[in-house]
């Protein structure tokens, strides 16, 4: 038992290395900028660049993830991904790359952190009998597969934190699809999660799906 623990443990902390600090990923540096002075006005550039897709309250809507809450350095992360096409699965190329390239790199931040203040709602869209065996999987992990608990860097309620990204209440078609395609090999952005991914049965990832979306 310890040493499966041990084993875990390792792994978490070299998924956290290698999540923060991935080879090609543009970091880039945010500011919390003033309340009253926003470079551009974010609910008229969220409803451009965003709401078409992720719905006008950017809650997600099918495989198109929720942006609402979400956090600020996550999502400028991901932009910058999105841009330079690392994010390569088929979702975010066919719809997204052309998108992010459309905004502007210092108004990035802006329209990042307006997002992180967006209410959030729970999509509660996936099977509610599968949740406590995704819990289970999210919170001690497979050790028989060396799976490490998600909850080592997503935090305990699905939380996320920085540049790891908030799951809890995200759309369970939005998570099935992802982790599909981490263990089909896309994005290699975050090395540790196609390993992860494709350790997973389909069943496994149909209950870790199903338990994160109904998390508030």
């Amino acid at each position: 038992m310890k040493l499966i623990k041990s084993t875990i443990a390792a792994v978490a902390i070299a998924s956290s290395i290698a999540f923060v600090c991935p080879a090609n990923a543009q970091m880039r540096s945010c500011r919390a900028p003033a309340s009253t002075d926003w470079p551009v006005d974010p609910p008229s550039y969220m409803t451009r660049n965003c709401a078409y897709c992720h719905g006008s309250s950017v809650q997600g809507f099918g495989v198109a993830p929720r942006l609402a809450g979400q956090h600020r350095d996550y999502l400028v992360l991901q932009l910058d991904r999105l841009r330079t096409q690392e994010r390569n699965n088929p979702f975010s190329l066919t719809y997204m790359s052309h998108v992010a390239i459309n905004v502007r790199p210092e108004n990035e931040c802006e329209l990042a952190a307006y997002l992180s203040t967006m209410p959030t709602e729970a999509i509660r869209d996936g099977n509610e009998t599968l949740a406590a065996r995704g819990e289970e999987i999210f919170k001690t992990g497979v050790p028989g597969n060396y799976v490490p608990a998600c909850q080592f860097c997503h935090g305990p309620d699905a939380q996320g934190l920085g540049k790891f990204p908030r799951l809890g209440g995200q759309s369970y078609y939005y998570l099935k699809r992802r982790l599909e395609q981490w263990g089909e090999g896309y994005s290699k952005i975050a090395q540790h999660m196609p390993g992860i991914a494709s350790k997973l049965s389909p069943e496994q990832i149909d209950a870790v799906a199903s338990y994160l979306s109904f998390l508030k």
